[in-house]
């Protein structure tokens, strides 16, 4: 069997299937854009822009993935919408969110026009970017594979609303025509990938047969996330680090955190957090003296900084899975998340971790203060926490199970006759 992998942006998992595919000798094309290595040196020398569009490009390698068998599309778009994101987008966030989406349709119908130069037997796209490639390869009668990243956009929007209270017109909810394509990739797909019981659940209640769901978590690269030296401090002795890595938005919880951390101010703690701007207004009445926001940070950076740390956090209100939370448990840190969060599946709580109602602030302080006060609770949930992710969650498995999910699928409609053409 040969595949074509398609994605629009960096995405861990469609890379790693991808990865997988090219180790097996299964890969026929990977559709992406700014894949473009030898580009970068002569991007560097460009002015004012230069070093900031080499950064682009380095993001966007893709080790294991030769460059011959990348096709490059929608560049042009993919240019403007990052520019259109670093000038407007804290001013007008919706702008930089509609040209987001629209990227990804622009770049669904590039990959659609190329399919008939690269025939493959199965094609694995992205949520909300596969929608008329999907047509073409029912056309030509290969197999479709979608890999869904995300809550249900129905799911996603009522979380939103139920939790934190936004309005049908704010640049977090899912927009009409979006949830509208994503329902028909679903129509289309023979095969959804999900992470989470979480995700499967969403699908199932709207209308997906469970018999096209492959439940596949996620992994995570042990080499770039483990532990580092790291003491169990006594209160007394210095502030502990409560870590938050993700988007500074409504849907990560944030809110819910800054609210707790007022009240853990009595605590010897101090709250860092990192990630890109979303949604300014979450921040709406200031810090408190407890937090500090660093922004974005380079490659590499977020390993680093959960070595550095005490325990993580994550408190969203809505997420199919979340790396960040695989990444902390591999680092041996402590991690708090939601019943919201896709893999808090992995967590036994008060085992391995700790996992408290979405949107609920006091249950997140008193679990703050929990780790706060017991040392041995935090070395023991994240010495367990690590256990559990290296024993069963690489991502070198989870390409591997992919490709045999696909496999099984195609023989499944092969026995039953199906013709999807």
């Amino acid at each position: 069997m040969q595949l074509s992998v398609s994605t629009p942006y960096r995405e861990n998992a469609i890379v790693h299937i991808a990865q997988t595919a090219v180790f097996h000798d299964q890969l026929e094309r990977f559709y992406t854009t700014l894949y473009l290595p030898h580009w970068q040196a002569g991007a560097q020398r460009l002015p004012l822009i230069g070093p900031q569009l080499a950064r682009v490009f380095a993001r966007r390698a893709y080790a294991g993935i030769p460059a011959a068998q990348a096709t490059n599309l929608a560049i042009l778009p993919e240019l403007v919408h990052i520019s259109t994101r670093r000038l407007f987008g804290s001013r007008f966030p919706a702008l930089a969110t509609s040209r987001m989406y629209r990227v990804k349709a622009q770049f669904d119908q590039a990959v659609a026009r190329r399919l008939d130069m690269h025939p493959t037997d199965a094609l694995v796209g992205m949520y909300g970017a596969s929608l008329e490639s999907f047509r073409v390869m029912r056309q030509q009668g290969g197999l479709t594979v979608l890999n869904f990243v995300n809550s249900h956009p129905a799911e996603h929007n009522r979380f939103l609303v139920t939790l934190a209270g936004l309005g049908a017109m704010h640049h977090e909810m899912i927009p009409d025509w979006v949830a509208a394509r994503v329902e028909a990739e679903l129509s289309l797909a023979d095969l959804v990938l999900v992470p989470s019981r979480f995700v499967a659940g969403q699908l199932q209640a709207h209308g997906v047969s469970s018999d096209k769901i492959a439940l596949l978590p996620y992994g995570v690269d042990l080499r770039a996330f483990h532990p580092g030296p790291r003491q169990v401090s006594a209160p007394d002795k210095r502030p502990l680090q409560c870590l938050y890595v993700g988007q500074i938005s409504h849907r990560k919880g944030v809110r819910a955190l800054l609210d707790a951390a007022r009240r853990c101010r009595e605590l010897p703690v101090r709250f860092r957090l990192i990630g890109p701007m979303v949604s300014a207004e979450v921040f709406d009445g200031g810090l408190p003296s407890n937090v500090v926001y660093e922004g974005t940070t380079l490659p590499g950076g977020v390993a680093e900084a959960m070595r550095q740390a005490d325990f993580f956090v994550l408190p969203t209100l809505e997420d199919s899975f979340a790396l960040v939370v695989i990444e902390a448990m591999a680092t041996g840190l402590p991690v708090m998340t939601t019943t919201n969060a896709g893999a808090s599946e992995l967590i036994e709580d008060g085992c391995d971790g700790l996992v408290v109602p979405a949107g609920d602030a006091t249950a997140l302080a008193h679990a703050i203060g929990r780790l706060v006060e017991q040392p041995a609770l935090r070395q023991q949930l994240g010495d367990a926490a690590r256990k559990k992710v290296q024993d069963a969650h690489s991502w070198e498995a989870y390409g591997a199970s992919v490709l045999q999910a696909i496999d099984a699928r195609r023989l499944q409609l092969a026995l039953r006759g199906v013709q999807r053409s």
